[in-house]
């Protein structure tokens, strides 16, 4: 463990970066041009929102960076092993994305990102995952009519199947 004063310049670092990357996404989904659609929430209403919760953690993070800055409390060491694990999820769900789809690179997401966290149990984590992802899927597609990718190998063999695309 270490203990100094002066180790709040991660979580300023991080509230930085977390209200950067809020503003960002606020104003991209601020200038993108409105989509007519026939839905009742429109396209920019997530975007919006986690635009708002990045920058409202962003600030609380600074905040409490700047608050607390002269006192020394323990930080435990971080564990790198586990920042990279979930940096590898997050980057090869948008590679595998339009590929394998929506259900299959979330799953692959949950399962690595738990082993980083600590658990062990893999198959449960298979179930809940699959289980979370083709929940949002079916939310998505069919309560909030917002298509989320299939997966152009999954469409390639629902094809060849000759089932609907």
């Amino acid at each position: 463990m270490l203990k100094s004063a002066n180790l709040r310049i991660g979580e300023t670092i991080l509230g930085l970066a977390s209200l950067g990357l809020g503003l960002f996404i606020g104003a991209e989904t601020w200038l993108t041009p409105p989509i007519v659609a026939q839905t009742v929430i429109g396209p920019g209403l997530f975007p919006a929102l986690i635009a708002t919760g990045l920058v409202l953690v962003g600030l609380q993070l600074l905040y409490e960076a700047f608050l607390y800055r002269l006192q020394a409390e323990d930080f435990p060491e971080l564990d790198w092993k586990s920042v990279v694990l979930v940096a590898s999820a997050f980057a090869s769900q948008l590679v595998l994305l339009e590929r394998l789809g929506w259900v299959i690179s979330g799953t692959f997401l949950f399962v690595i990102s738990a082993m980083a966290f600590g658990s062990r149990t893999h198959l449960r984590n298979l179930a809940i995952g699959l289980l979370l992802t083709a929940l949002t899927y079916l939310v998505f597609d069919y309560g909030l009519d917002l298509d989320l990718p299939t997966g152009s190998y999954l469409e390639d063999l629902i094809a060849l199947a000759g089932g609907p695309v």
